[in-house]
């Protein structure tokens, strides 16, 4: 997704540096709008890292960088001084400057030509499987540009560090923020509201099953799982990195649960939940191997193709069996990258 102008000039970014700044900060302090929206591919090594899966110290880094952009109605700076001041923030692992969430490439680049557009690459949205998806994306982004040139966002960042993984890329958090993000909006006089994002919720993160007994009910959901690029190694037609997409990794949400009493367990080993808020209620995430490609991570763990899931209730005990986990790409439809 991308935001621009008819001309540089008249580029919302490059006349009012601080909504950028605005976008970078609502976007880093809201981790559903990275992951709600995404591919399969995400994380640290993907086409499009968060700033604060880059490095450890991108936050520091990033907070400097805010203080260097003049506020709405203070003095402008020259364009590229805004591609200056983020240019090197806004990267991969490996320094490249289009593998970012949010790519500066095409705003205003010391090349010229083609690469001062005055444009705005959201690279982390990926095309949903329905126009009207596609338009509710594209009006949570208006809707966050308006606001933002009409009242700058000013929060301080926050010190995600392993929370961004451990939380966000389960279902649960991800929709907590997101209510948070819809709020927020509301407040601010922009009326977007929460179900218009049900088909991207149920999309990017489908049930797999639910078990109730005695007032207990126990849901599986798709969670996501970071692809972690591997080492290089040779081939015929050179040096390759293969990604390694074995390990997936499902959510578990109780509910009516009373946590001194009872316990969930998938093959025999009790779950560590966390609450939510909620009475009753907790959540869980449950990381396995789904298939066994050639080049993996723990190359000697095998494929968990099935699992017996225990919810142990006072005087009963129901199970659930899964059925068996297959890959969705055969180990011989794996395409090596290299970069």
């Amino acid at each position: 997704m991308s935001s621009a102008a008819p001309t540089p000039a008249d580029s919302p970014f490059l006349r009012r540096p601080d909504l950028l700044k605005s976008l970078l900060g609502f976007w880093h302090n809201h981790p559903s709008l990275s992951y709600l929206f995404s591919g399969q591919f995400v994380g640290p090594t993907s086409q499009a890292p968060r700033m604060d899966e880059a490095r450890n110290d991108q936050v520091f880094e990033l907070e400097l960088a805010f203080k260097q952009v003049p506020g709405a109605g203070e003095t402008g700076i020259p364009p590229w001084i805004t591609d200056r001041i983020f240019r090197n923030l806004l990267i991969d692992s490996t320094g490249n400057t289009h593998r970012a969430e949010f790519c500066i490439d095409k705003m205003y680049t010391p090349e010229g030509g083609t690469g001062r557009l005055g444009l705005l690459e959201m690279r982390a949205f990926e095309m949903p499987p329905h126009s009207r998806m596609s338009l509710t994306q594209h009006l949570l982004l208006r809707s966050l540009i308006a606001r933002f040139w009409n009242q700058p966002y000013t929060a301080k960042l926050v010190r995600w560090r392993t929370e961004i993984h451990d939380r966000f890329l389960l279902p649960h958090f991800v929709r907590q923020d997101l209510d948070d993000v819809i709020d927020e909006m509301n407040q601010a006089g922009y009326p977007i509201k929460p179900e218009w994002f049900d088909p991207h919720f149920e999309f990017r993160f489908p049930v797999y099953g639910t078990i109730e007994q005695r007032g207990l009910a126990l849901e599986m959901r798709q969670a996501i799982e970071p692809w972690h690029v591997l080492g290089e190694e040779g081939t015929a037609g050179g040096t390759v990195r293969y990604v390694d997409s074995s390990v997936e990794r499902l959510q578990v949400l109780v509910k009516g649960m009373t946590d001194s009493r009872h316990i969930v367990t998938v093959n025999g080993v009790p779950l560590p939940l966390h609450p939510t808020g909620t009475n009753g209620k907790f959540v869980a995430g449950v990381r396995y191997r789904a298939w066994a490609p050639p080049n993996c991570l723990h190359p000697t763990i095998g494929v968990h193709s099935r699992w017996c899931w225990t919810l142990s209730i006072p005087g009963t005990t129901a199970a659930l069996a899964v059925a068996p986990i297959t890959s969705p790409t055969p180990a011989a439809e794996i395409t090596p990258r290299s970069r």
